[in-house]
């Protein structure tokens, strides 16, 4: 599913509906997202419920604040890509 996320976004920069310095920080963002609910059910299955959210949260947490890093440094040293 990511590919295909990846390649919608290659799709709106090529298109200029994206800058590359936002391209980048959703492909960071989006490869570091919970892949996918059967993971997650899975996750919950063979730890149980408490890890499972657990997890989920700390990895969506983890995946905005780096996305929000990777864009404040773009900022940071002006890419205006």
């Amino acid at each position: 599913m990511r590919d295909y996320c990846a390649a919608g976004l290659f799709d709106l920069h090529k298109n200029q509906g994206l800058t590359l310095a936002q391209l980048t920080v959703a492909a960071v963002t989006l490869t570091l997202f919970l892949p996918c609910v059967a993971q997650f059910l899975i996750l919950k299955k063979e730890r149980g419920w408490p890890m499972a959210l657990t997890a989920g949260v700390g990895i969506v947490i983890v995946a905005f604040v780096v996305g929000f890093i990777t864009n404040a440094a773009f900022n940071a040293v002006g890419a205006l890509l």
